[in-house]
């Protein structure tokens, strides 16, 4: 983890909503990474007419089995700024493969609604969303990974209890460390 003020921040509120990290916004044509530093850094830029369908980040003290911070792709009826800490709550899983140095590994996205959305207010799964949402959230990623020219492949989806337990095992992980 990097060496800023992120570092302090809980997963979790006292409420139980969990703390997502903005890193790449709604609408951005830019990837954007956190360095060690703290600084933001554009790690890719989308081809014209290509943008992020919603904010990308992940979870602050918590680590998935890539060695990440577990990551979040978080649903708002709009942008929000890079640097963003949106308090939110999980409500399902797109399982998905790519690449790793040769391998296939998991790199599934947990979906996350911000709990301030008065349009996504009373959804709580991603059967809750509306018909051919996760289609075309899987699309864009089949897009981006033939972009990058990395091998990518669907592996299925999953319901807000899969989410918690996977955001439950990258605290563990997180505490072990």
């Amino acid at each position: 983890m990097f060496n800023t003020a992120i570092e302090t921040v809980p997963p979790r509120t006292d409420g139980g909503a969990v703390n997502v990290f903005v890193e790449t916004p709604k609408g951005s044509r830019h990837k954007y990474d956190v360095d060690d530093s703290g600084l933001f850094r554009i790690a890719l830029e989308l081809p014209e007419g290509v943008t992020f369908p919603f904010s990308f980040g992940f979870v602050p003290n918590t680590l998935a089995e890539d060695g990440d911070a577990l990551d979040i792709m978080l649903v708002t009826a709009g942008s929000v700024p890079a640097g963003a800490l949106i308090e939110s709550r999980l409500i399902g899983v797109l399982k998905m493969e790519n690449d790793e140095d040769g391998t296939m590994a998991r790199n599934d996205r947990v979906v996350a609604i911000a709990n301030m959305s008065r349009i996504f207010g009373a959804v709580e799964t991603l059967s809750d969303m509306r018909d051919g949402f996760a289609w075309d959230v899987e699309e864009f990623f089949d897009t981006y990974n033939r972009m990058i020219e990395r091998p990518f492949r669907i592996v299925g989806r999953g319901e807000s209890d899969e989410a918690m337990a996977m955001l439950d095992k990258a605290e563990e992980r997180r505490r072990a460390n």
